[in-house]
Protein backbone atom coordinates (compact mmCIF):
# COMPACT_ATOMS: atom_id res chain seq x y z
CA UNK A 1 0.00 0.00 0.00
CA UNK A 2 2.62 2.55 0.88
CA UNK A 3 4.45 2.15 -2.75
CA UNK A 4 1.39 3.54 -4.47
CA UNK A 5 1.83 6.68 -2.31
CA UNK A 6 3.53 9.61 -3.19
CA UNK A 7 6.65 10.05 -0.81
CA UNK A 8 5.13 13.34 0.82
CA UNK A 9 2.02 11.76 1.34
CA UNK A 10 3.19 8.37 2.46
CA UNK A 11 5.47 10.44 4.96
CA UNK A 12 2.36 11.92 6.60
CA UNK A 13 0.51 9.68 6.75
CA UNK A 14 3.59 7.39 8.88
CA UNK A 15 3.77 10.67 10.85
CA UNK A 16 0.16 10.19 12.48
CA UNK A 17 1.44 7.01 14.03
CA UNK A 18 3.28 5.76 16.72
CA UNK A 19 6.08 3.50 16.22
CA UNK A 20 6.56 -0.02 17.39
CA UNK A 21 9.37 -2.65 17.39
CA UNK A 22 7.72 -6.45 17.79
CA UNK A 23 10.12 -9.51 18.38
CA UNK A 24 9.59 -13.00 16.85
CA UNK A 25 5.98 -14.77 17.33
CA UNK A 26 4.09 -11.78 19.01
CA UNK A 27 0.63 -11.00 18.45
CA UNK A 28 -0.05 -7.73 16.71
CA UNK A 29 -3.58 -8.22 16.20
CA UNK A 30 -6.10 -10.56 18.38
CA UNK A 31 -9.12 -11.99 16.75
CA UNK A 32 -12.14 -10.61 18.64
CA UNK A 33 -10.97 -8.03 19.88
CA UNK A 34 -12.07 -4.28 19.24
CA UNK A 35 -10.59 -2.24 16.39
CA UNK A 36 -8.68 0.91 17.82
CA UNK A 37 -5.50 1.29 14.69
CA UNK A 38 -3.94 0.48 11.64
CA UNK A 39 -0.86 -1.15 11.49
CA UNK A 40 1.54 -0.44 9.04
CA UNK A 41 4.67 -3.11 9.12
CA UNK A 42 8.04 -1.03 7.84
CA UNK A 43 10.12 -4.52 8.39
CA UNK A 44 9.58 -8.36 8.63
CA UNK A 45 6.96 -10.70 7.77
CA UNK A 46 3.75 -10.97 9.88
CA UNK A 47 1.10 -13.72 9.27
CA UNK A 48 -2.75 -13.78 9.22
CA UNK A 49 -4.29 -16.72 10.95
CA UNK A 50 -8.15 -17.41 11.82
CA UNK A 51 -9.00 -19.15 14.94
CA UNK A 52 -11.85 -21.55 13.78
CA UNK A 53 -14.74 -23.26 15.34
CA UNK A 54 -13.45 -26.54 14.71
CA UNK A 55 -10.30 -25.69 17.02
CA UNK A 56 -7.90 -25.74 13.90
CA UNK A 57 -6.25 -22.35 13.06
CA UNK A 58 -5.88 -21.72 9.18
CA UNK A 59 -2.95 -19.53 8.09
CA UNK A 60 -4.89 -17.02 5.53
CA UNK A 61 -2.06 -14.86 4.37
CA UNK A 62 1.46 -13.42 4.93
CA UNK A 63 1.75 -9.77 5.19
CA UNK A 64 5.49 -7.49 4.68
CA UNK A 65 6.64 -4.10 4.23
CA UNK A 66 3.88 -1.10 3.10
CA UNK A 67 1.05 -3.53 3.83
CA UNK A 68 -1.25 -2.17 6.00
CA UNK A 69 -3.07 -4.56 8.77
CA UNK A 70 -6.69 -3.92 10.24
CA UNK A 71 -8.20 -1.49 7.74
CA UNK A 72 -11.18 -3.67 7.64
CA UNK A 73 -12.58 -4.01 10.83
CA UNK A 74 -11.38 -0.41 11.23
CA UNK A 75 -13.81 0.44 8.10
CA UNK A 76 -16.77 -1.43 9.24
CA UNK A 77 -16.96 -0.91 12.93
CA UNK A 78 -16.19 -4.81 13.93
CA UNK A 79 -14.22 -6.49 16.29
CA UNK A 80 -11.13 -7.96 14.17
CA UNK A 81 -11.66 -11.26 12.01
CA UNK A 82 -8.06 -12.62 12.06
CA UNK A 83 -4.60 -12.93 14.33
CA UNK A 84 -1.67 -11.41 12.94
CA UNK A 85 1.28 -12.74 14.55
CA UNK A 86 4.97 -11.71 13.71
CA UNK A 87 6.93 -14.10 11.98
CA UNK A 88 10.10 -12.24 12.37
CA UNK A 89 11.36 -9.25 14.36
CA UNK A 90 9.05 -6.50 12.70
CA UNK A 91 8.85 -2.68 13.23
CA UNK A 92 5.79 -1.01 12.35
CA UNK A 93 3.73 2.34 12.52
CA UNK A 94 0.26 1.97 14.55
CA UNK A 95 -2.25 4.63 13.27
CA UNK A 96 -5.39 5.18 15.31
CA UNK A 97 -8.63 4.79 13.48
CA UNK A 98 -10.21 8.35 14.21
CA UNK A 99 -6.96 10.06 12.84
CA UNK A 100 -6.55 6.98 10.09
CA UNK A 101 -10.11 8.04 8.70
CA UNK A 102 -10.02 11.52 8.57
CA UNK A 103 -6.45 11.18 6.88
CA UNK A 104 -8.52 8.88 4.26
CA UNK A 105 -10.99 11.83 3.84
CA UNK A 106 -8.61 14.65 3.29
CA UNK A 107 -6.30 12.56 0.71
CA UNK A 108 -8.08 10.88 -2.31
CA UNK A 109 -5.50 9.25 -3.29
CA UNK A 110 -4.80 6.94 -0.11
CA UNK A 111 -8.36 5.95 -0.56
CA UNK A 112 -7.26 4.61 -3.63
CA UNK A 113 -3.96 3.37 -2.67
CA UNK A 114 -6.28 1.16 0.02
CA UNK A 115 -8.82 0.04 -2.37
CA UNK A 116 -6.04 -1.13 -4.75
CA UNK A 117 -4.32 -3.27 -1.27
CA UNK A 118 -7.89 -4.57 -1.20
CA UNK A 119 -8.54 -5.69 -4.44
CA UNK A 120 -4.65 -7.23 -4.86
CA UNK A 121 -6.05 -9.76 -1.57
CA UNK A 122 -9.00 -10.33 -3.08
CA UNK A 123 -7.44 -11.16 -6.45
CA UNK A 124 -4.95 -13.46 -4.55
CA UNK A 125 -7.71 -15.24 -2.57
CA UNK A 126 -9.72 -15.61 -5.50
CA UNK A 127 -7.11 -17.39 -7.18
CA UNK A 128 -6.41 -19.60 -4.40
CA UNK A 129 -9.78 -20.85 -4.26
CA UNK A 130 -9.79 -21.74 -8.14
CA UNK A 131 -6.78 -23.19 -7.83
CA UNK A 132 -8.56 -25.41 -4.35
CA UNK A 133 -11.29 -26.29 -7.06
CA UNK A 134 -9.27 -26.90 -9.67
CA UNK A 135 -5.63 -27.93 -9.56
CA UNK A 136 -4.27 -30.77 -8.10
CA UNK A 137 -3.12 -30.66 -4.76
CA UNK A 138 1.00 -30.96 -5.18
CA UNK A 139 0.56 -28.12 -7.68
CA UNK A 140 -1.00 -26.32 -5.32
CA UNK A 141 1.83 -26.83 -3.00
CA UNK A 142 4.45 -25.66 -5.56
CA UNK A 143 2.47 -22.43 -6.18
CA UNK A 144 2.42 -21.35 -2.59
CA UNK A 145 5.60 -22.09 -1.87
CA UNK A 146 7.14 -20.35 -5.06
CA UNK A 147 4.81 -17.12 -4.32
CA UNK A 148 6.02 -16.80 -0.47
CA UNK A 149 9.56 -17.10 -1.18
CA UNK A 150 10.04 -14.77 -3.66
CA UNK A 151 7.61 -12.11 -1.98
CA UNK A 152 9.42 -13.16 1.73
CA UNK A 153 12.33 -15.26 1.10
CA UNK A 154 15.47 -13.54 0.81
CA UNK A 155 18.85 -14.99 -1.64
CA UNK A 156 21.77 -16.75 0.26
CA UNK A 157 24.35 -18.80 -1.23
CA UNK A 158 22.17 -21.84 -0.56
CA UNK A 159 19.76 -20.32 -3.29
CA UNK A 160 16.41 -19.04 -2.22
CA UNK A 161 15.39 -19.20 1.74
CA UNK A 162 12.11 -18.91 3.97
CA UNK A 163 12.65 -18.33 7.22
CA UNK A 164 9.65 -17.24 8.77
CA UNK A 165 9.02 -20.06 11.33
CA UNK A 166 6.42 -21.28 9.24
CA UNK A 167 4.82 -24.99 10.51
CA UNK A 168 4.25 -27.57 8.10
CA UNK A 169 0.41 -27.52 8.75
CA UNK A 170 0.67 -23.65 8.03
CA UNK A 171 1.81 -24.25 4.87
CA UNK A 172 -0.31 -27.00 3.92
CA UNK A 173 -3.36 -24.71 5.11
CA UNK A 174 -2.22 -22.12 2.96
CA UNK A 175 -2.26 -24.60 0.35
CA UNK A 176 -5.24 -26.00 0.57
CA UNK A 177 -4.20 -29.49 1.39
CA UNK A 178 -3.71 -32.07 3.86
CA UNK A 179 -0.60 -32.30 6.00
CA UNK A 180 0.55 -35.43 4.84
CA UNK A 181 -0.17 -34.29 0.99
CA UNK A 182 2.44 -31.18 2.08
CA UNK A 183 4.95 -33.70 3.47
CA UNK A 184 4.93 -35.69 0.81
CA UNK A 185 4.61 -32.98 -1.99
CA UNK A 186 7.84 -31.79 -0.54
CA UNK A 187 9.56 -34.96 -0.10
CA UNK A 188 9.38 -35.58 -4.05
CA UNK A 189 10.55 -31.64 -4.44
CA UNK A 190 13.68 -32.19 -2.54
CA UNK A 191 14.27 -36.02 -4.03
CA UNK A 192 14.51 -33.79 -7.25
CA UNK A 193 17.04 -31.06 -5.78
CA UNK A 194 14.03 -28.24 -5.92
CA UNK A 195 14.19 -27.70 -2.43
CA UNK A 196 15.54 -29.07 1.11
CA UNK A 197 12.56 -28.50 4.13
CA UNK A 198 14.71 -27.66 7.58
CA UNK A 199 12.95 -27.11 11.05
CA UNK A 200 10.63 -23.96 10.23
CA UNK A 201 12.92 -23.06 6.92
CA UNK A 202 13.07 -23.88 3.79
CA UNK A 203 15.36 -23.43 1.17
CA UNK A 204 14.53 -23.36 -2.37
CA UNK A 205 17.73 -24.50 -4.02
CA UNK A 206 15.87 -24.53 -8.06
CA UNK A 207 13.51 -21.97 -8.51
CA UNK A 208 12.81 -22.06 -12.12
CA UNK A 209 11.94 -25.69 -11.19
CA UNK A 210 9.63 -25.44 -8.14
CA UNK A 211 7.92 -22.75 -10.74
CA UNK A 212 7.73 -25.09 -13.37
CA UNK A 213 6.01 -28.07 -10.78
CA UNK A 214 3.69 -25.33 -9.89
CA UNK A 215 3.02 -25.16 -14.05
CA UNK A 216 3.62 -21.23 -13.34
CA UNK A 217 4.81 -20.50 -16.68
CA UNK A 218 1.95 -21.34 -18.41
CA UNK A 219 -0.54 -18.91 -19.47
CA UNK A 220 -3.49 -21.03 -18.29
CA UNK A 221 -2.14 -23.88 -16.27
CA UNK A 222 -5.66 -25.51 -15.79
CA UNK A 223 -5.42 -26.11 -19.94
CA UNK A 224 -2.27 -28.44 -19.16
CA UNK A 225 -1.85 -31.81 -18.00
CA UNK A 226 0.00 -32.74 -14.76
CA UNK A 227 2.40 -35.26 -14.20
CA UNK A 228 0.30 -38.76 -13.44
CA UNK A 229 2.67 -39.27 -10.34
CA UNK A 230 1.71 -36.05 -9.33
CA UNK A 231 -1.66 -36.58 -9.53
CA UNK A 232 -1.69 -40.25 -8.39
CA UNK A 233 -0.03 -38.86 -5.16
CA UNK A 234 -2.23 -35.78 -4.63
Amino acid sequence: MLGLLGARTRSALLDLGNSVTYGRRQIVIRQGEPSHHVVIPLTGALKVVVDTEFGRPVLLALRGPGDILGEMSVFEGRSRSANVQTCTPVQARLVGKAPFNEFLDRHPDVWRAVASSLSTRLHWANSRRAEILSCPAPLRVGRVLADIVQRHGHRSGDGWVLDLSLTQAELASLSGVALSTFEKTTQRLHRRGVLRSEYRRIVVDDLAALLRFGRLAEQNPYLYGVDDADVAQS
